[in-house]
């Protein structure tokens, strides 16, 4: 009878280590510019000016976050319309396509805040994976990229699910 109580308080203590633990992860939150999004808790909101100067007229950062030189999330508006080679995701991800040439790994057709849109995963010859999406929402473009060594692609996904532009 020992035994068996034995082994059912063994049991206990397996199931509860295994399954009663909180799997939860912790989120900020950025809302600003007229974005919002949720990001990992120990990332924190980055200074922009450097991404913006690489970007030029091409567009506007609207926020950089994560861990200085190891992941880092941005998000920008991305100048579109007629004169813009950047009028449509489409259009988007073949001039990306052709500028990463080797470097590009795959591509696939999403949504971010109820609109249409297109995700490209890149990985360059360092081991950096670079996770893209862009969007139009009311005339506007954006796009997003996640910058990585560490991350996986769900965390690009878990950022992008969360976005809301207006």
């Amino acid at each position: 009878m020992r035994e068996i109580l034995v082994m059912i308080a063994i049991l206990g203590i397996i199931v509860c280590a295994s399954g009663c633990t909180d799997n939860t992860t912790t989120t900020k939150t950025y809302s600003a510019d007229g974005v919002s999004f949720s990001y990992p808790a120990n990332w924190n909101v980055l200074n922009s000016s450097s991404t913006q100067e690489s970007v030029g007229d091409a567009g506007k950062v609207l926020v950089t976050v994560g861990l200085e030189d190891q992941d880092i999330f941005g998000l920008f508006s991305v100048n579109v319309g007629a004169n813009q080679a950047l009028s449509t995701p489409s259009e988007w991800l073949a001039n990306m396509k052709k500028a990463l040439g080797s470097d590009y790994v795959s591509s696939k057709n999403i949504t971010v805040d109820g609109e249409e849109g297109v995700q490209l995963t890149a990985q360059d010859s360092d081991g950096y994976n670079y996770y893209y999406a862009f969007w139009n929402k009311n005339g506007k473009g954006y796009m997003a990229l996640l910058t990585t060594k560490t991350e996986s692609q769900d965390v690009f996904n878990s950022i992008i699910n969360t976005v809301k532009t207006s």
